[in-house]
């Protein structure tokens, strides 16, 4: 079955992307313990946060969906000039290793070249291999590992990944 994508405009789909982001991040970050996921998740994707990215026009979210089940979300930040940031892929662990990934990212990179961008990239936890993997897969390159402090007192390495055309 072939994903489809639903950009997040209205406050219900604003609320399942929240519900989402608490159960996929206990899921997604098992190195992590699930009280930091669930604390990351409240702190990066509380309704608040996520309505007010949407709300500024700098970062637009989908919520992806195999048939009528929501089974994750990804954004794209539309800040960088010349370039777009796939800022967030997350799938609940049953859709993935489906090729969901694949298929956001070519889609990411379809609008970014049709709104005239030349760079897509994507930032993740630098221990996620799985995350690396994917990158590798749909031809990302490596171009920068920095630390970031995510929590008080909780710093983790970022890698970017991009991918460039033109």
């Amino acid at each position: 079955m072939n994903p489809t994508f639903k950009q997040v405009t209205k406050s219900r789909y604003v609320s399942l992307v929240s519900e989402l982001a608490q159960e996929i991040f206990v899921q997604h970050y098992t190195k992590l313990t699930p009280k930091v996921a669930a604390a990351l998740a409240e702190k990066y994707q509380s309704d608040i946060l996520t309505d007010d990215e949407i709300h500024s026009g700098v970062i637009n979210y989908f919520l992806v969906y195999l048939g009528s089940e929501p089974v994750g979300y990804f954004a794209l930040d539309l800040g960088p000039a010349g370039a777009m940031c796939l800022s967030r892929i997350f799938l609940k662990e049953k859709a993935r290793g489906q090729g969901i990934g694949r298929s956001i990212a070519a889609y990411a990179q379809k609008l970014a070249e049709g709104d005239g961008r030349s760079r897509l990239y994507i930032k993740f936890w630098a221990k996620d291999l799985k995350a690396e993997g994917f990158c590798k897969k749909c031809r990302f390159r490596k171009a920068e590992v920095v630390p970031m402090e995510v929590l008080d007192g909780v710093t983790l390495d970022i890698a970017t990944y991009e991918k460039l055309w033109r």
